[in-house]
């Protein structure tokens, strides 16, 4: 089932003409039924990639599920025909008044904004992940004592994930590299890791630390 499936949110479409008008008088089609946009994703999010934090197949160094295809945060207009349509965040979008940021600046996204690059606020845009995804994980562990099954790790990982109407491209690829310490202990396997973000975009945090006993992270 698609993303933005019409039946996963059981939200009345766009029939009638009031609600037509008010699609059409927006500026720059920043008003839109669900449908209408991103009706590329085909993949419901339980099935998508997310790439990000700590474990097998991620890119260490970023925070969990925070690597991936971004779009902007929608809020909801109610249509003067009882339907739903979306506009990005930030913006205010009503009858008879211009179309502006809320806060009064510049810094709010477009409806169709896709890439990076794209996004006047990335605070403002959600990882909505890919359906294909490019990973390489290069690490190397040493033993610190086995006595105590206490061993050190470095890492080096690169990789994300891409969209339905995207292809891989290797200038998309996002850098983590850190080091951490394993301990084998008699309460089951602890890890800790720092890692750190080469390529760190301005709502990214400069090192991620993270903490699993038993395979749990926290």
């Amino acid at each position: 089932m698609p993303l933005n499936s019409i039946s996963d949110f059981d939200l009345p479409q766009c029939e009638s003409i009031a609600c037509s008008i008010e699609v059409g008088v927006a500026k720059d089609n920043q008003l839109q039924q669900l449908t209408s946009i991103d009706d590329a994703l085909k993949l419901p999010l339980t099935a998508r990639y997310f790439l990000g934090g700590l474990g097998a197949f991620q890119v260490r160094g970023f925070r969990q599920r925070s690597l991936g295809p971004r779009r902007t945060i929608l809020d909801r207009f109610d249509a003067a025909g009882g339907e739903v349509l979306f506009f990005p965040s930030n913006r205010v979008i009503a009858p008879g008044v211009p179309e502006r940021c809320l806060d009064g600046t510049n810094n709010c996204n477009d409806i169709d904004d896709k890439d990076i690059d794209d996004f006047e606020a990335l605070e403002l845009a959600d990882v909505i992940g890919g359906n294909k995804m490019f990973l390489l994980n290069l690490e190397l562990q040493f033993p610190i004592s086995e006595e105590l099954g206490l061993r050190g790790i470095v890492f080096f990982d690169m990789g994300n994930a891409f969209a339905e109407n995207e292809s891989i491209n290797p200038a998309d690829l996002r850098f983590g590299v850190g080091a951490g310490l394993q301990w084998f202990s008699p309460f089951g396997p602890i890890l800790m890791q720092l890692g750190f973000p080469l390529d760190a975009l301005e709502d990214e945090d400069g090192s991620v630390f993270e903490f699993s006993f038993g395979g749990s992270q926290f």
